[in-house]
């Protein structure tokens, strides 16, 4: 079962306990961190996100995935930042950026001498926000979010050119979800564990020779740890 599927499944679970227990009355909450009900918040974002270039076959038979140590083509650091706003208790907009791995690829044969050149992207998303608390667990909400994502990726010239593709640039809008927990430690700071999943496209950077094909882009899953601020005017 995919990482994606284990995580759907565990936050559905969350929310059918977290539901059934609230109309049972089996928990009784303790009086935590109290809340605001709505405002203006911003978060940031560190942490690694999964891209799997090396196991794509369009990649690899273009030589761009091959024998090059620390290239970042299954997975890397990334980083974000969002902002938004909470209309109620449980309901709120966002609007974020991710900076996703940036890749080392080859430029010519032989690739383990030769010089690097980059592919570098990053994804930009506007999404709606659920949130619930949960019963056995003061002051922590569980969230789930899904929105668009408008995501951007540039592949150097050298390697566009080793490649042989008809452009080096690739820009498209896809679903995107989130889900996690926020833990208050106040009226106005959280912690964030957040997983998110932005997709990929099959036909970014197309191949120069017509009706071959092209390179795509790989989705991105992305597990971070965060801070949040939320702000009390």
């Amino acid at each position: 079962m995919s990482v994606k599927k284990i995580l759907l499944l565990g936050a559905a679970g969350a929310a059918a306990v977290s539901m059934t227990a609230a109309m049972a009355g089996g928990f009784t909450q303790e009086p935590g961190t109290p809340v605001a009900e709505n405002g203006y918040y911003i978060e940031g974002h560190l942490g690694y996100a999964r891209q799997n270039y090396f196991d794509n076959i369009n990649w690899r038979n273009a030589g761009l995935v091959a024998n090059r140590d620390h290239n970042n083509d299954r997975g890397g650091f990334a980083a974000g930042v969002d902002a938004g706003y909470k209309i109620n208790r449980h309901f709120a907009v966002e609007l974020g950026w991710f900076h996703l791995p940036t890749l080392t690829l080859p430029t010519a044969v032989p690739v383990a001498t030769s010089p690097a050149s980059y592919l570098q992207s990053w994804a930009l998303y506007l999404a709606g926000k659920y949130m619930m608390p949960l019963p056995w667990m003061n002051s922590t909400d569980v969230f789930f979010k899904l929105g668009v994502a408008y995501r951007n990726a540039c592949l150097g010239s050298a390697a566009g050119s080793f490649a042989d593709v008809s452009s080096n640039k690739s820009t498209f809008v896809r679903p995107m979800f989130a889900t996690g927990l926020d833990y208050s430690f106040s009226d106005t700071w959280s912690g964030i564990i957040q997983y998110a999943y932005f997709m990929g496209a099959r036909n970014s950077f197309p191949f120069e020779t017509v009706n071959t094909g092209a390179l795509g882009t790989v989705a991105a899953n992305v597990f971070t740890l965060g801070l949040g601020y939320k702000f009390t005017v």
